[in-house]
């Protein structure tokens, strides 16, 4: 009984903290992207002692309009609108809104969907897992993460099936064969976030409408080389 309580403790702490992380307006930035919790470092090898792990904002989807669906026209139409709404968790004036995907099929196939922000947006440091907040529907849909290396190739990342009902946080470890850097190139170190991909199992598209809903995409970054970089260095790009 003992161990239940102090279980329900830690996750009720853990909520609030998360909670404040949202509600803040006073982060520190790296690159276009606000810092949210500067004690990440728990994800960080602590036999090395050269990683400075923090977590940032990619996006909250309080301007989710500005994002694209796309869907190839001979499988069916996906459109992608704000929808007012956050999970539980994340209640605050300062996320009230959150990205609806919504994909209507042409034919039971197999078929794919893109979101995409309105342009690709640049993840400074060497990122270690990109979390999102994602409703399910029971569907055996997968869900994908789509970036760019440093080397600007095509990378998809499969994520896991969306076989839950309502929102769920979902962590996706960014792998080491997805190459983020070069030690004779200091700018370019990281990823670039280009959207998210559905793809879609037949026998789970039903003859009605696919909805899904994102919300509050951060990623836990190493920024130790950023912070270490000579204030009076050139930048390369000319």
């Amino acid at each position: 009984m003992k161990r239940l309580s102090w279980v329900v403790l830690f996750i009720l702490t853990s909520s609030i903290i998360f909670s404040q992380q949202v509600g803040r307006s006073d982060y520190q930035r790296v690159g276009e992207l606000e810092i949210i919790n500067t004690n990440a470092g728990e994800s960080s090898d602590k036999k090395v002692a050269t990683e400075l792990v923090q977590t940032v904002l990619v996006d909250d989807f309080e301007r989710a309009g500005e994002w694209q669906a796309f869907m190839p026209r001979d499988y069916g139409i996906a459109i992608s609108m704000r929808r007012e709404g956050s999970p539980r968790d994340l209640e605050s004036d300062r996320n009230r809104y959150v990205l609806g995907i919504k994909v209507e099929f042409m034919k039971r196939d197999w078929s794919w969907a893109t979101v995409t922000p309105v342009k690709p947006i640049k993840i400074k440091g060497i990122t270690k897992t990109v979390t999102v907040w994602v409703v399910g529907r029971n569907y055996k849909h997968t869900l994908s993460l789509v970036l760019k290396d440093y080397l600007d190739r095509l990378r998809f990342i499969t994520s896991e099936r969306l076989i839950w009902t309502g929102w769920k946080q979902v962590n996706i470890n960014i792998p080491d064969t997805i190459e983020q850097e070069n030690y004779k190139i200091t700018e370019d170190r990281g990823i670039t976030f280009i959207g998210f991909r559905f793809d879609f199992e037949p026998e789970d598209i039903l003859g009605r409408p696919f909805y899904s809903y994102l919300d509050y995409l951060t990623a836990d970054v190493d920024l130790f080389s950023e912070t270490k970089q000579n204030p009076d260095d050139m930048v390369d790009h000319w």
